[in-house]
């Protein structure tokens, strides 16, 4: 899973370059070749200009216009149509709320029905080491450690790869940037980071969160 970056302390990163950096982009872009992958993520991700990228990856800057326009169109022809920003935020909430109450009426309610969950603890902590996909299946496996998992937890919202996540914290230290990717169809994906080298940065930006 991507690292998370905080968008919230830079209004033109989150409104104007921050979906390149969403989890469901992210996916999409691994179907991609290589240079198209970087080639796409350093324009749009981090405004790299042409000539750069294109001295980064040892092509002609005529060569990187054609990566990032290829790789723009494959993602647009792909990508479900995303909800508002400000929905977005409303599932991940209600997520939150159902997950740490175990509701699986209320987890399978919010999904879609192809949802996958995925964690990254980076072998440092304990984590699921595979992708959780159905939206039954999802739900049952939330409920599971439900008890355990967020007893003591509190929790604050974040913008990091331009949409809002929630830090998830246990005796002031935040363990898991916890988020969600949504569609019409509901929530498409939970994404668990979990990673202690990876929420380093997001753990120090944490005063820009809001808190609920």
């Amino acid at each position: 899973m991507p690292e998370p970056v905080d968008t919230g302390a830079d209004p033109y990163l989150g409104a104007e370059r921050g979906e390149a950096l969403e989890f469901g982009v992210l996916l999409l872009l691994e179907r991609l070749s290589p240079t198209e992958r970087a080639a796409y993520v350093l324009r749009n991700a981090f405004d790299y200009p042409y000539r750069q990228i294109a001295d980064i990856i040892q092509v002609s800057e005529a060569a990187v216009r054609q990566l990032v326009s290829r790789a723009r169109k494959r993602v647009l022809a792909e990508r479900r149509t995303r909800v508002t920003r400000a929905e977005q935020r409303r599932l991940l909430t209600a997520f939150v709320a159902a997950a740490r109450s175990g509701d699986l009426t209320a987890l399978e309610e919010l999904f879609a029905a192809d949802v996958t969950s995925y964690s990254d603890g980076g072998g440092a902590v304990r984590a699921s080491r595979f992708p959780v996909a159905g939206a039954s299946r999802v739900a049952r496996y939330v409920k599971a450690f439900a008890h355990h998992f967020w007893a003591g937890v509190d929790v604050r919202y974040a913008n990091t790869n331009g949409q809002t996540s929630a830090l998830l914290s246990r005796d002031g230290k935040v363990f898991t940037v916890l988020t969600v990717d949504a569609s019409a169809q509901g929530i498409d994906h939970v994404l668990w980071m979990m990673n202690p080298a990876k929420i380093t940065a997001v753990s120090a930006a944490s005063p820009h969160s809001a808190e609920t």
